[in-house]
């Protein structure tokens, strides 16, 4: 039976994409948009919890420049935009690419030229997973780290558009030697870092204020090889376009004292998914639930 309706729901997922991804570009990004405001008033839970995080934020110093409410369907837009992106280049769209900018190439590339690996740090903001097409798309492939999805057919459709233009796809079960390895032959590697984790995953740090469970990964490999770490965002500025923005590398503390070092650069790391959010707010996943640690499950 669990088969069945993964076929289906791959079914018309697929469907979905390809009645978005042969649009017009702006009619695709509008239709986009429109799925993702239904969703806003259709998907209760999630703007329940959506909601729940924001006054969690505001609590820890965030500043929104409208309503709550307001940024919550702001939000389920940019899922919906991100959506039709995407789409578009699954039916081989790839022009949109050409909308993206590029800021601060010059500390990826410096950065890049040490030959130690590259750790990209990054969130869930704007449309995250254009970040990595973009990248891959200007001749920099890099290896991103994932959750599988849970159904393995519409798993299986976002893996092969994830590894287009050459980026390949580590998940997390055993990913520590595929990780080690990429970083070893001066590769890139992406790591996505603003969700709860196990806690035998993470380290205990501050989010707006409040403790949070955060993976240790980045700032455990980043010690371990000498790889460089410079975090790297996109955004949406609107009429279609994107800007993708590499930071200056971070210096990494390494003090031969493991479990503090790892501790600090996480909360270092961390601070530049924190700073993106204050920046654009409507941008981030706000539909995690981010704050298990203190607040539990039940919100």
């Amino acid at each position: 039976m669990k088969t069945f309706l993964w076929l289906i729901e791959a079914f018309l997922f697929l469907a979905l994409v390809l009645f978005l991804g042969i649009l017009p570009k702006n009619l695709s990004i509008k239709i986009g948009e429109f799925l993702g405001s239904c969703l806003f008033y259709t998907w209760s839970s999630r703007k329940k919890i959506a909601l729940k995080n924001i006054e969690i934020a505001k609590k820890g110093g965030l500043n929104i420049p409208s309503t709550p409410h307001d940024i919550v369907i702001r939000h389920f837009k940019n899922l919906g935009r991100s959506f039709a992106e995407l789409s578009m280049l699954f039916c081989r769209r790839y022009p949109i690419a050409r909308n993206i900018e590029f800021e601060g190439i010059e500390n990826y590339d410096k950065a890049k030229a040490k030959g130690r690996g590259l750790i990209f740090i990054t969130g869930h903001c704007g449309n995250w997973e254009l970040l990595a097409f973009a990248q891959a798309w200007r001749g920099s492939p890099s290896s991103v780290v994932v959750r599988p999805l849970d159904n393995p057919y519409l798993n299986r459709f976002i893996e092969k558009l994830r590894m287009r233009f050459g980026n390949k796809v580590i998940y997390k079960r055993g990913a520590l030697k595929e990780i080690l390895m990429a970083l070893k032959k001066g590769e890139d590697v992406g790591i996505l870092m603003d969700q709860s984790v196990a806690e035998n995953e993470a380290v205990i740090t501050e989010f707006f204020g409040e403790k949070v469970y955060t993976t240790k990964m980045p700032a455990l490999f980043s010690i371990k090889t000498g790889s460089s770490v410079i975090p790297a965002f996109i955004n949406y500025t609107g009429d279609g376009k994107h800007r993708v923005w590499f930071g200056e590398e971070i210096a990494v503390k390494n003090t031969g004292n493991l479990e503090d070092d790892v501790l600090y650069n996480t909360e270092v790391f961390s601070k530049y998914i924190e700073e993106y959010i204050r920046e654009h707010p409507s941008e981030w996943l706000w539909i995690h639930r981010r704050w298990k640690l203190s607040h539990g499950r039940k919100y």
